[in-house]
């Protein structure tokens, strides 16, 4: 058992950290049913929204992933529980802005996910570990393509609102994504630890190499 290599502080630590990510999991679950909403709402394509909708589902069975890992690394288990139920929104926005302002967080988080479980997966060597690290990065790659595919049907409307509020989702967008300082048990990392750093460095390649050429290349890069 992968477990097994680790001393009890250790396994400890890295119990509590899968406990957490399941409730990030479990939190990304509720949200993904809001993005469900607002793509509804903002009248998406069909075949987005059965991605969304797979999106809901998958998230759900991360948490569940999340929690088992938790117990086989000794944590005690419980239910688990989203960290709140609230939709993200700007209070400046109007409802639509607000919609298309998630969809776009939601996008560019799932793509930072990307690059998250692609940068530790040469670390990882627990053949369990591995195959959730690919079945999950599968399952990521599919949450961003939802996003991106939507944010190529805006409308002129859509377009001006992502631009306007573009700066602030950027600015948010590490905070979101990279955890709190401190965080570097970087020896814990093949085990399903994400240090600062690691979160920090996905979130840096990401943003570099796929969400502002992807922005650019939808035209939404631009000030209006």
């Amino acid at each position: 058992m992968v477990a097994q290599n680790l001393t009890a502080p250790q396994r400890a630590i890295v119990a509590e950290y899968w406990w957490r990510r399941a409730a990030s999991e479990i939190t990304s679950w509720v949200g993904w049913q809001h993005v469900l909403e607002d793509l509804r709402a903002e009248g998406s394509p069909g075949t987005v929204l059965k991605l969304a909708e797979r999106a809901v589902h998958d998230e759900y069975q991360h948490a569940v992933w999340c929690r088992d890992w938790a117990e086989r690394f000794g944590h005690q288990g419980g239910e688990v529980r989203p960290r709140g139920d609230e939709r993200f929104a700007f209070p400046d926005a109007t409802d639509s802005d607000n919609r298309i302002c998630r969809i776009a967080l939601c996008c560019f988080t799932e793509t930072v996910g990307c690059f998250t479980l692609q940068q530790v997966r040469p670390l990882v060597r627990d053949p369990a570990l591995r195959k959730l690290n690919r079945r999950h990065l599968a399952d990521e790659m599919q949450h961003s393509r939802t996003g991106w595919a939507h944010l190529s049907t805006l409308d002129v409307h859509g377009r001006e609102s992502l631009r306007r509020y573009l700066p602030r989702l950027l600015a948010l967008l590490p905070r979101v994504c990279c955890g709190r300082a401190g965080e570097e048990h970087e020896d814990l990392v093949p085990f399903g630890y994400f240090t600062a750093r690691v979160l920090t460095s996905a979130h840096d390649e990401a943003v570099r190499s796929v969400i502002l050429p992807g922005l650019e290349h939808l035209k939404l890069a631009e000030a209006s």
